[in-house]
């Protein structure tokens, strides 16, 4: 069999990334940092030739994916089996959080135990068959063939397993770095290693907030529920950042709520903006925090670190009302709409927070 080569890249920088959360097989878009890292990975690769470019169907993959076969007439083959080991009932998670809140099987993942699964996941023994007859069947189908494989760091782990012959609890020598080329070869039924990238010497792609101290900015934000499992969002069309802009979008969904003022406590504002939003009225306890977040966010064209409370607000149906905004706040606000988790799944719109459709089904579970 002649001997092809795969170029395997995972895929550019999420937020999840910073935030050190479990992906895993939720759908997250790459953020600033992650749209330039694939943007530097097309040039980098810019004279190499690719017979044939394949990507796991997730976003975050099949966007650093796009920026590389763009104008080489390359159609992109998305291949399920290339996501994500998926971490059941982690993803979503920080990992401070699964180790807080499973600190009795937590230390199986860290020390890589092949036969462990965090709970309703798949465990690395099932992971590494799936990713191995997924890769063997491309080199297969692509003999002396040279081609482009964009994934996840799970999946590029097990590729360079395959390729050294390391076992899955063996340290590996090298990270896998975001947008990044590496290449291992397929050859009368065997892998081997080709070139491993290393960290040492690689520029470093700057993201817009580097080098700043990002002014903080908190928010409160209503995951509002309906008994039939709908998730209430509301379409706005302020503060989309340029790059939206560019991409041509002109409006987001997301879920009612806004940043607190001066003074104003988390829940205090959950209850004014949902107020002022919708015309409901939170009152007693709102609800528990169902998920939070920390991360760069760009309005307009200014960053800010982003901190949000998620509060689980359940209810009838209701036809939002909006109660006190300002005039400014009005041209802003252009609509509302119950979602379920699936339309939410299936949208290529912009929608907020994200993960949202598995947050919905959580909460609902």
């Amino acid at each position: 069999m002649p001997r092809t080569l795969l170029c395997l890249a995972r895929h550019g920088e999420t937020n999840w990334n910073i935030e050190r959360r479990f992906q895993g097989q939720f759908d997250i878009a790459l953020n600033a940092r992650g749209r330039a890292q694939a943007q530097a990975l097309a040039r980098e690769l810019d004279e190499k030739h690719f017979d044939r470019v394949y990507s796991s169907d997730l976003r975050r993959a099949l966007t650093t994916a796009e920026a590389v076969a763009e104008g080489r007439g390359l159609k992109i083959r998305t291949v399920p089996e290339l996501r994500e080991k998926n971490d059941g009932v982690w993803q979503g998670h920080t990992h401070a959080e699964v180790q807080v809140i499973y600190e009795d099987i937590y230390p199986h993942y860290l020390s890589r135990k092949a036969s462990f699964a965090a709970p309703d996941g798949e465990t690395l023994e099932q992971f590494r068959e799936r990713v191995a007859a997924a890769l063997t069947a491309i080199a297969r189908e692509n003999e002396g063939r040279t081609v482009l494989v964009v994934a996840h760091a799970g999946v590029l782990d097990i590729a360079w397993r395959l390729a050294t012959g390391k076992r899955l609890d063996e340290k590996r020598e090298y990270p896998v770095l975001n947008a990044t080329p590496n290449w291992i070869a397929y050859e009368d039924g065997k892998w081997s290693l080709v070139d491993w990238a290393r960290p040492e010497g690689r520029p470093e792609i700057a993201a817009p907030w580097d080098g700043s101290k990002l002014p903080r900015r908190e928010a409160a934000r209503a995951l509002i529920v309906e008994t039939g499992g709908r998730a209430l969002l509301m379409q706005y069309a302020g503060g989309l950042s340029p790059h939206f802009l560019e991409l041509g979008h002109h409006h987001f969904w997301a879920t009612p709520g806004g940043a607190l003022k001066e003074g104003e406590s988390f829940t205090a504002a959950l209850r004014r903006e949902v107020y002022e939003e919708t015309g409901l009225v939170v009152s007693g306890d709102p609800g528990p925090v169902v998920a939070t977040r920390e991360f760069p966010m760009e309005l307009g064209e200014d960053w800010h670190q982003a901190v949000e409370r998620y509060y689980l607000i359940r209810t009838e149906e209701f036809a939002p009302a909006p109660q006190g905004q300002t005039e400014e706040e009005k041209t802003h606000t252009l609509g509302w709409r119950w979602w379920s988790p699936e339309e939410i799944a299936a949208s290529r719109e912009l929608i907020f927070p994200e993960g949202l459709e598995a947050l919905l089904r959580k909460v609902m579970s």
